[in-house]
C-alpha cells in the first residue's frame, strides 16, 4: 500500500468510489443491452443501430465509430480506476506477507471480499483491454451474425467467460464496499442485507451473460 496523506487519500478513495461506480453502472447497463440478444436478433438489431444513433443518419446506418468511442471511454475511466486503488493494494512482498498472516489470525468476511475484489481487479485488468480492442476495432460487426462469430466462430467466448464472471463478482462486491465506506450499513443486520443484494445481483448478471453467450450460438455462420 502507499502512503498518502490524508487529504490526498481522501481524494483518491473518493475518485476510487465515483470511477468504481460509474464502471459498475455501465457494466450492468452494457450487459442488458446485449442481453437483448435473448429477444431475437431482430431486438438486437434495433439496440445496435441505436447505439450508433441511426436514427441521425440519412442512410438510417447510423454512425459505427461511436462504438469505438465509448470504448475509448471506458478504457479511459477503467485506467483512472486502476490508478487511484493502487495505493490500497498491497505491491510489496511484505504488505502481501502481513495481509496473509492477518486473514490465517482473523476470519473477516468483509477482509476476504477485498481480496477477492483486488484478486478479481487483476484479471480484469489483463482481459479488459483485448475485449474493448474486439470492439472498439470493428464497431460495424456489432449486432446478432456479428457477435455471435466473434465469440463462436473466433472463440472469444475463452475471454468473455473470465471476464464475465470476474467483472460481476468485482462490481459486486465494489458496490457493496462503496455503499458501507459513505454510511449505507449502519449496523449489522443492514450489512448482512447488503450483503445478500451483492450475492443476488452477481447470481442475476452472471445468468443473464451465460444466458445471452449461449444465445448466440445459433446465428453464429
Amino acid at each position: 500500500m502507499i502512503r498518502l496523506s490524508e487529504r490526498w487519500g481522501g481524494w483518491l478513495d473518493l475518485g476510487q468510489s465515483a470511477s468504481g461506480v460509474l464502471l459498475a453502472l455501465f457494466l450492468w447497463t452494457h450487459l442488458l443491452l446485449v442481453s437483448s440478444i435473448l429477444l431475437g436478433a431482430p431486438a438486437m438489431e434495433w439496440v445496435a443501430r441505436n447505439m450508433e444513433l441511426s436514427f441521425l443518419s440519412d442512410d438510417g446506418h447510423g454512425y459505427p465509430w461511436v462504438v469505438s468511442l465509448i470504448a475509448i471511454a471506458v478504457a479511459g475511466l477503467a485506467l483512472l480506476h486502476v490508478l487511484v486503488a493502487l495505493h490500497k493494494l498491497p505491491l510489496s512482498l511484505r504488505q502481501q506477507k502481513a495481509l496473509k498472516q492477518q486473514l490465517v489470525q482473523i476470519d473477516h468476511g468483509d477482509t476476504r471480499l477485498w481480496v477477492w475484489q483486488a484478486a478479481t481487479g487483476v484479471v480484469i485488468l489483463l482481459l479488459l483491454p483485448v475485449h474493448l480492442w474486439l470492439v472498439g476495432s470493428a464497431p460495424e460487426t456489432i449486432g446478432p451474425q456479428g457477435s455471435a462469430d466473434r465469440i463462436w466462430n473466433q472463440y472469444a467466448w475463452a475471454l468473455y467467460l473470465p471476464l464475465l464472471l470476474t467483472v460481476e463478482l468485482h462490481a459486486a462486491i465494489g458496490l457493496y464496499r462503496v455503499a458501507l465506506k459513505w454510511g449505507a450499513a449502519r449496523d449489522l443486520n443492514s450489512r448482512v442485507r447488503l450483503r445478500k443484494i451483492k450475492t443476488i445481483l452477481s447470481v442475476a448478471f452472471v445468468a443473464v451473460g451465460l444466458a445471452s453467450l449461449l444465445a448466440f450460438w445459433p446465428h453464429a455462420s
